[in-house]
């Protein structure tokens, strides 16, 4: 019998052997002599392929030309059946990409071809994330029995589903999200009896029994209903009843319409099967259910942008032992965050991530560590404003912390007790003292971000975190000296931001840094007052900024070579001296260069071509700026203001298409204003004041978004034209002063609505003042109303791009003296006609201007009498109607005008008394100078003028002496009644505080409680004053 066994056991082995060569490297005779693939079924898939339209060389390795293409199993996406050489996988899905705000994917065009019929023995098939063009999905996929995975998600299909899907009997997976599809009839699911997971988020359902007809697939683990319009659904007992549902664990009701629990009370009964449950995005409103408690095996819920959820974590959560991530954020929850924190008890050894932020979350930070799985806690947002305490010794999971944009204050805790901490973010809070030793144990910390605060020292430890990537500390108060210790061991670091505070950086002069850089922000930082060399070693920084950073040296050679892909450079705000020509090269990374506020000289430096801000002011660069035409610029934002450019302007600026803002004021640019300005469409100011342009203006008809024309100090001509009123509607500051403009001035200008200052002082203007100034909406206004002149110029800082505020300055006469104002708009309502030849009366109209705050019309030609209702000018400050042919009395509603500080009517023919009032009679006699028939304080009085006497009651027989003194004296009865209401009162309130005990404590308890408010709210106030100061 054992001799029996030995050649069967062969004859078993070897057959064993050739089935592992068969199954393991396709070792038949088709495999031996030719290529695996079909021929049938490879020509399929080529029509398949001349269906579509490939971009991005999808079918690089599609075809039949060539030997090595033949073979089908080969082409990327297609796998086949090593024994039969049948295509039993089609995939050819893509993936997104984003970059910044944009996403895009590397998609193929066309439509679907019947051809993949041929493929009879796929299984698999995925297309997703491609474009076919808005068609309907084809009717032959019902064919292809054997799929067990369809993914035809985010394709662009259209139309209904078809009912042909019945067929696919096999099916496990079916993905039709993210097109535009619509779900007339679902009776087609219950033939799936294998389906796994379904999904159909974004269509469109105007289906009423979709919940009756997905119930009937009993295998379903995963349904995706997301963006679907559902709302109000109640089944009844009996569609609960027929529920097939035993398997569902993961459900996504993501962006619907639900709004009340009672609309998905439903899910409730699947309490035993439901791990996953996301209703975001919804309209809940009220209290969260407490049977979402009843749902015993839940992981992960997601109830985030439910903005009308009212009463925070309820309770019963605390019932959800196994729960792993929830995410409440953005749902308006005011809870104190201990108690939230308590009712979370149940899933402190099981929750791993916890999203609250965007909320109205307030007290402290207690205990974190006691949520022994916590990875990530999202907190940023909310109005926490208590302290960040924790217990020592126990020792936190986390990985994630953020708490920016909060209240948070007091010192930080420990940081060593958050070992495994990744990203900690607590910028924008109000923490203060220094960053705790600790610091330097959380070796695994990537971000580090403690911006805006008010700590005051870093810890030489911080030079521990080799695995530090950002630092960002701006806009705190640091004090000190950072020397190589505290950046030894940063190899990592990247990104860098230490401005707004008060640091000195002081290296070795052969320092060699660890890290290089890509974002280096060190404003306000000392670095001087040599150039620092360190800078020398780092190669790959986009952004540099070392602005008001105390340096007073010679720009070094070694600096021209800057990295290829810097696109922020800002050395403003120094004394560096030295030639730039070398420094700004022309190339197509650059959006901002600063070089404003120091001692740069030399020609005027090539603008680059994708620069977007261009800031050159306050250096003592010359001559001619005519290379601005030799490369269209992308540029936003030109500032080459007080320097000694000279020559006439160049007639280019149709180069410069998207500027917003050009200043070129104080210099000795000549000639005429370039005609180029004006089809300058995006322009919103321009400043070209205190130059020596001369001739006529030409149109800016074309820049109806120009909001400030400053052109004051030149040698124009003309008459003011008349396209100023009628296309430059939003035009808030004119100013025209100081130049050779003549004519009358147009009433045209009245449609200028949102006008606050208009200068037009020291021309040749002549005739009479327009009766339409009333119209100047915001000077009506009787308030401080009036937006900052600041223009937000698109640019990029960081990682990501953003938006810079441009504050321009403005010359103006002020009170008696010609001042240059730095954002103006915030106060200024202003008008000055002065040094002209204007004639006849001053319209009543101007006493409508509630709202102006100062009036000159001085050094004109001007009669009649003053303005007539000038006490409705309750904002007035200054007014000046000196040197004209005025008459008549000064009306007494002027006596009225109690912020009036500047005040002069002298050398006119005014006449009669000056009306008495404490504020008339405390300004100079030179006011109201040389008005020969004007008298009265503080001028000489008023010949025969006697003052009023005291009224005297003639009827009483009571002597007024006697009567002073019984209104001066209290009776005796008064007193008596004083002192008992005193007792009363006292002894009243003490005795019940002394005699009851919880009255007692109750009364303490609110005295301490309110200094406690009073102490933090003077704290918090002091605090976003601190850093409002600190950014302005």
């Amino acid at each position: 019998m054992e001799n029996r066994k030995y050649p069967r056991l062969a004859q078993f082995l070897v057959t064993l052997f050739l089935l592992f060569l068969e199954t393991s490297f396709g070792l038949t005779s088709r495999e031996v002599n030719k290529t695996l693939c079909l021929e049938k079924e490879r020509d399929a898939l080529l029509d398949f392929k001349r269906s579509l339209i490939d971009f991005y060389d999808h079918f690089s390795t599609w075809g039949d030309e060539l030997e090595d293409k033949q073979e089908c199993c080969k082409w990327k996406g297609i796998e086949c059946d090593r024994r039969t050489g049948h295509v039993t996988v089609l995939d050819l899905h893509n993936e997104v990409f984003c970059s910044g705000n944009a996403c895009v994917a590397p998609r193929l065009t066309g439509k679907l071809s019947p051809s993949l019929l041929e493929l009879q023995h796929l299984n698999y098939l995925d297309l997703s994330v491609n474009d076919f063009e808005s068609s309907e999905i084809p009717r032959f996929i019902g064919s292809l029995k054997r799929l067990e995975y369809l993914n035809l998600s985010d394709c662009s299909f259209s139309g209904v589903i078809p009912i042909q899907f019945q067929n696919l009997t096999s099916l496990k997976t079916l993905d039709l999200g993210d097109n535009n599809l619509i779900v007339k009839d679902l009776r087609w699911l219950s033939h799936l009896s294998s389906l796994e997971f379904l999904s159909l988020s974004g269509s469109n359902f105007l289906v009423n029994n979709w919940f009756q007809e997905i119930t009937k697939v009993p295998s379903l683990e995963e349904l995706d209903l997301s963006l679907c319009g559902l709302y109000k659904l109640v089944p009844s007992q009996a569609d609960l009843a027929n529920s097939s549902f035993i398997s569902l664990s993961v459900l996504h009701l993501c962006c619907n319409e639900f709004s009340t629990s009672s609309e998905y009370s439903w899910l409730f009964n699947f309490s035993t099967s439901i791990t996953s449950l996301d209703l975001s995005f919804n309209q809940l409103n009220g209290q969260i259910d407490d049977r979402f408690a009843s749902l015993m095996y839940l992981e992960h819920l997601n109830l985030a942008d439910d903005m009308k959820i009212k009463g925070g974590v309820p309770s019963s959560f605390g019932n959800l032992t196994r729960l792993r991530h929830l995410d409440m954020s953005n749902t308006q929850t005011n809870q104190w965050l201990p108690e939230l924190f308590l009712r979370l008890s149940g899933s402190r050894k099981s929750l791993e991530v916890l999203g609250l932020n965007d909320n109205s979350l307030f007290g402290s930070i207690v205990n974190v560590t006691t949520f022994s799985s916590l990875k990530k806690l999202y907190l940023q947002k909310n109005v926490l404003n208590g302290f960040f305490m924790e217990r020592p010794g126990q020792v936190s999971t986390l990985e994630y912390l953020d708490l920016s944009d909060n209240q948070m204050r007091g010192p930080l805790p420990d940081l060593a007790l958050f070992p495994s901490l990744r990203e900690l973010h607590l910028g924008s809070n109000q923490f203060q003292g220094k960053i705790p030793q600790g610091i330097g144990k959380l070796s695994q910390l990537r971000i580090l971000d403690v911006s805006s605060n008010g700590l005051d020292g870093l810890p030489e430890s911080m030079g521990k975190l080799s695995n530090l990537e950002s630092f960002d500390a701006s806009y705190n108060v640091l004090k000190g000296t950072i020397t190589e210790s505290h950046l030894l061991n940063l190899s990592s670091l990247v990104y860098l931001d230490l401005s707004f505070n008060s640091l000195a950086l002081k290296t070795s002069f052969d320092w060699l840094p660890p890290f290089q850089l890509q974002v280096i922000s060190l404003p306000s930082c000392n670095l001087g007052p040599s150039f620092p060399k360190w800078l020398q070693n780092q190669n790959n920084y986009t952004v540099l900024d070392i602005s008001l950073a105390s340096i007073s040296d010679t720009l070094p050679s070694w600096f021209s070579g800057l990295p290829p892909d810097l696109k922020i450079l800002n050395l403003s705000n120094n004394q560096i001296s030295g030639r730039v020509s070398e420094l700004i090269v022309n190339t197509d990374y650059y959006m901002v260069i600063d070089l404003s506020s120091n001692n740069f000289s030399g020609p005027f430096p090539l603008v680059p071509t994708n620069v977007q801000i261009f800031y050159l002011h306050k250096n003592q660069f010359l001559g001619l700026i005519s290379s601005i035409c030799q490369s269209y610029s992308a540029t936003t934002s030109l500032d080459l203001s007080r320097n000694r450019f000279s020559g006439e302007l160049p007639d280019c600026w149709m180069n410069m298409s998207n500027l917003a803002v050009l200043n070129l004021a104080y210099n000795n640019f000549s000639g005429k204003v370039p005609p180029s300005l004006g089809s300058l469409t995006s322009l919103e100011a321009v400043y070209i004041r205190q130059n020596s342009f001369s001739g006529m203006l030409p149109s800016f008809s074309q820049c109806q978004r120009l909001q400030i024309l400053d052109l004051g100090g030149n040698n124009l001509t003309g008459s003011i034209p008349a396209w100023i009123g009628t296309d430059l509607l939003d035009l808030r500051i004119l100013s025209l002063r100081f130049n050779r403009f003549y004519g009358s001035i147009p009433s045209i200008v009245c449609q200028l609505q949102s006008l606050q200052i208009l200068d037009l002082s020291a021309n040749g203007l002549s005739g009479e003042i327009p009766h339409c100034f009333n119209n100047f909406t915001l000077l009506y206004q009787d308030d401080s109303s009036g937006e900052p002149m600041e223009f937000q110029v698109q640019g990029f800082y960081g990682r990501n791009s953003r938006y810079y505020s441009y504050i321009g300055d403005l010359l103006i006469q002020w009170k008696n003296q010609e001042s240059e104002y730095k954002n103006p708009l915030l106060y200024l309502k202003n008008i000055d006609l002065s040094s002209n030849e204007l004639v006849g009366g001053i319209p009543k109209e101007i006493a409508e201007m509630r709202g102006l705050q100062s009036l000159n019309l001085s050094r004109n030609d001007l009669n009649g009498s003053v303005i007539e209702g000038i006490g409705q000018m309750k904002m007035l400050e200054s007014l000046d109607l000196s040197r004209n042919k005025l008459s008549g009395m000064i009306p007494l509603g002027l006596a009225n005008l109690t912020f009036l500080s500047v005040l002069d009517l002298s050398n006119n023919h005014l006449s009669g008394r000056i009306p008495s009032s404490t504020q008339l009679q405390s300004f100079d006699r030179s006011s109201y100078s040389d008005n020969a028939q004007l008298c009265g304080p503080p001028l000489q009085e008023c010949p025969g003028y006697a003052p009023p006497r005291p009224h005297i009651d003639h009827d009483s027989n009571t002597n007024p002496q006697e009567h002073d003194d019984d209104e001066e004296f209290p009776s005796l009865e008064f007193y008596i009644s004083m002192v008992l209401g005193f007792f009363v009162t006292f002894w009243g309130i003490l005795g019940c505080l002394i005699v009851n005990r919880s009255w007692r404590n109750a009364y303490f308890t609110f005295l301490t409680d309110m200094m406690s408010w009073l102490d933090m709210t003077s704290r918090v106030w002091f605090a976003r004053l601190k850093i409002k100061l600190r950014r302005a």
